[in-house]
């Protein structure tokens, strides 16, 4: 009988024993029908596998469960021809079994909003067998999961961190990382969508330079006051440069924000449910909470500001009237009539579409409300 030529068996990566596993080897000459596999325990020279399949591709397949994770092996192949010729065995290829390793994002669910513009990513990795972690990788994929940007590889699994700058606001991304352990068995990460949403800074901030001729230094210096905040809950979006939230939640600003002496405070909004509270701020010296709310009183929509006397002193309201919008061209110029006069919308009912401003005044211990449009207040539809 004639004897065919020896196979060739390719790397056999690391892998994790409890699945099945495929190992490939090259050969050339006539159609080969089976081939037999042979491990040995590398530790123990003992076989753990024989097996002949019958095959006509030149691969074996392993099934799960065959090997044990944390071990080395040696395999060897030889294959055989319809006619029963055989080649020789295989040189002997060493593959390492290994469990697949914990490896995932830190507090990241499967859909997590983030307020940040740098979302600053950690990754977890475990391994059963103390594998080490040879090397990781952060990616960042847009919406339709193509590929943006990615970390450099990283090697110390002390610090499995990465910092992805400048992302979207009001913008969903996918995140995702791959790694390689000690003994070469890769391992990744799902697909993880993120959505950031944060607040903008304005853009229009006045900066004053002041010399410090003692020190030799300048210093920088605006009338910008850092408000610190709290959202209740994940109910809001921010859209057109406004922040819409659900009637379940609440915005507090929670420092920086302080009032001791008089004030005026201009609040814009629209869309506000009626007859329910939606500004609060605590008032100087008593330290109770005004409020204002939006009523019908017959045909007339009205702000109401609800003023606290003091402890036990009950409270006051201030009613001020939301004005009937007027009718203006595709420009913005209003309309009028032939004789001058504004034209008005008739019966408009609540006009929350337009962007009121609502003036809350104090001064010589009097407070005051008024309310108004702002000159250009047309908005998309929320």
């Amino acid at each position: 009988m004639a004897t065919l030529h020896t196979p060739d068996i390719h790397p056999v990566e690391t892998f994790d024993p409890i699945n099945n596993h495929t190992v490939e080897f090259s050969y050339t000459g006539s159609q080969i029908v089976r081939n037999r596999a042979i491990v040995l325990d590398n530790e123990t020279y003992q076989t753990v596998y024989d097996s002949v399949q019958d095959r006509m591709r030149s691969d074996h397949v392993f099934p799960g469960g065959t090997f044990s994770p944390g071990k080395s092996y040696q395999i060897r192949i030889k294959v055989f021809d319809a006619y029963g010729n055989e080649s020789p065995f295989s040189e002997p290829v060493l593959f390492c079994c290994y469990s697949t390793p914990e490896f995932r994002f830190d507090a990241l669910d499967k859909d997590t909003i983030l307020h940040t513009a740098n979302p600053n990513l950690t990754l977890i990795y475990s391994q059963k067998e103390q594998e080490a972690l040879q090397d990781f990788q952060f990616l960042l994929y847009d919406y339709d999961k193509t590929l943006l940007t990615s970390s450099e590889h990283k090697y110390d699994a002390s610090d499995m961190t990465h910092i992805f700058y400048g992302l979207k606001n009001e913008s969903e991304y996918y995140v995702r990382a791959t790694g390689t352990t000690a003994h070469g068995l890769r391992i990744e990460t799902d697909y993880i969508k993120i959505s950031i949403k944060y607040f903008l800074m304005p853009a229009n901030v006045l900066f004053e330079a002041k010399n410090h001729p003692e020190n030799g230094s300048i210093a920088l210096e605006s009338g910008v006051i850092d408000i610190g905040y709290e959202i209740e809950n994940d109910n809001y979006t921010i859209k057109n440069s406004e922040l819409i939230i659900g009637g379940d939640n609440t915005l507090t600003y929670n420092a920086g924000f302080e009032i001791t002496d008089e004030f005026k405070v201009f609040l814009k909004a629209r869309k506000v449910p009626l007859d329910a509270s939606f500004f609060k701020m605590r008032c100087p010296g008593t330290g109770k909470y005004l409020d204002i709310r939006i009523k019908r009183l017959g045909k007339a929509y009205y702000g109401i500001l609800n003023i606290p006397y003091g402890a036990k002193l009950g409270h006051y309201n201030i009613f001020a009237e939301i004005p009937t919008p007027s009718l203006a061209d595709a420009q913005g110029s209003l309309l009028v009539d032939t004789a001058g006069n504004l034209l008005m919308l008739a019966a408009p009912g609540y006009p929350d579409q337009n962007t009121a401003v609502f003036e809350i005044s104090y001064k010589n211990g009097r407070y005051d409300l008024s309310i108004y449009y702002e000159n250009d207040s047309t908005v998309e539809n929320i």
